[in-house]
């Protein structure tokens, strides 16, 4: 008997509110720790805020929209509340009797969930009812509630370690998002390192060439000018040479002709040097590596990977 009635407090402890400690009203399940309580509980002991709540009984931070209706756990309070455990202990109905017949209630009427004496058993309202002994009813009720129980207790492991893993899938991919963020800052802080560096030495190397082609070109420019001068000297003698009468024209007409030639075998073409026209083309070549080094890296990053392409990167993180 005591055994029995343990049965029956344990039965009302698992089918009872820890808010209000009366049967489940409308149970709800809390996913993020599992624990049950009426929904109108709940409702009044987190109040009208928005702010996060928190599970009553664990204290564990959950969402408000994520209370699942828990059915099973409802139907299982029913059966007890149908039972009338809290008004009697003693087996087969002792100290209970009808209130029409004021017999014992020894029987219980499965059709009407109700228990019953044996003056109702042989009513015109039970006469096609199944009837069996509260013992029995009893048993067979305890039974299917404690199957439920277990059914509750399992869903209720599950949802827990499913808790655990998404906690721990969670955890995982952020350590993986915050790795791949201080790499990426520490590459591309790499990156503009050696962009900066490259930029300075290919601007030093123009600004060198443009400063030797502007000392090459007045240094021509002057060669140019001393040549055109004395061209308009040699010019100026020969046509005055030329308007000469003969006897002074034949006089000393060598040596004229002489500075001419002179002039022409000394002169030689005046041309930059093909070693600063390629370092000109270096630079120019570097330029266009830049690019289409640039349209590659353009196409690599905004290039879209697909879910499998996705997973493998990842996967490749979480092995380094």
């Amino acid at each position: 008997m005591a055994a029995f009635e343990g049965h029956i407090q344990r039965l009302r402890d698992e089918a009872s509110c820890s808010i209000c400690l009366d049967y489940f009203k409308d149970p709800v399940t809390i996913p993020e720790c599992g624990h049950n309580f009426c929904r109108s509980c709940l409702i009044q002991c987190w109040g009208e805020s928005e702010a996060e709540a928190s599970c009553p009984q664990c204290r564990e931070r959950v969402q408000r929209r994520s209370l699942i209706p828990n059915r099973q756990l409802a139907n299982m309070v029913e059966i007890a509340q149908n039972l009338s455990l809290q008004e009697g202990k003693e087996e087969g109905g002792k100290g209970r009797v009808c209130e029409k017949h004021q017999e014992p209630l020894k029987l219980f009427c499965k059709e009407d969930e109700a228990p019953i004496c044996v003056v109702c058993d042989k009513s015109k309202e039970h006469k096609h009812h199944e009837v069996i002994p509260v013992e029995e009813a009893l048993e067979e009720y305890k039974g299917e509630i404690c199957r439920r129980l277990e059914i509750l207790r399992k869903e209720r492991e599950e949802i827990l370690a499913h808790q655990a893993a998404l906690d721990k899938e969670c955890k995982d991919l952020l350590k993986l998002t915050e790795t791949e963020r201080l790499k990426t800052v520490e590459k591309f802080r790499e990156l503009r390192h050696f962009l900066e560096e490259q930029e300075k030495r290919l601007l030093n190397d123009v600004e060198e060439v443009e400063k030797e082609i502007g000392g090459r070109r007045d240094e021509q420019l002057a060669r140019l000018s001393r040549k055109l001068s004395s061209l308009e000297r040699i010019i100026q003698e020969m046509e005055e040479k030329s308007q000469q009468p003969a006897s002074e024209l034949l006089q000393d007409v060598r040596s004229t002709l002489q500075r001419y030639e002179e002039r022409e075998s000394s002169e030689k073409p005046l041309t930059f040097p093909p070693e600063l026209r390629n370092r000109f083309l270096e630079s120019c070549d570097l330029n266009h590596l830049v690019e289409d080094t640039m349209k590659q890296w353009k196409d690599a990053l905004l290039y879209k990977k697909t879910d499998s392409e996705r997973c493998s990167v990842i996967q490749k993180s979480s092995e380094r």
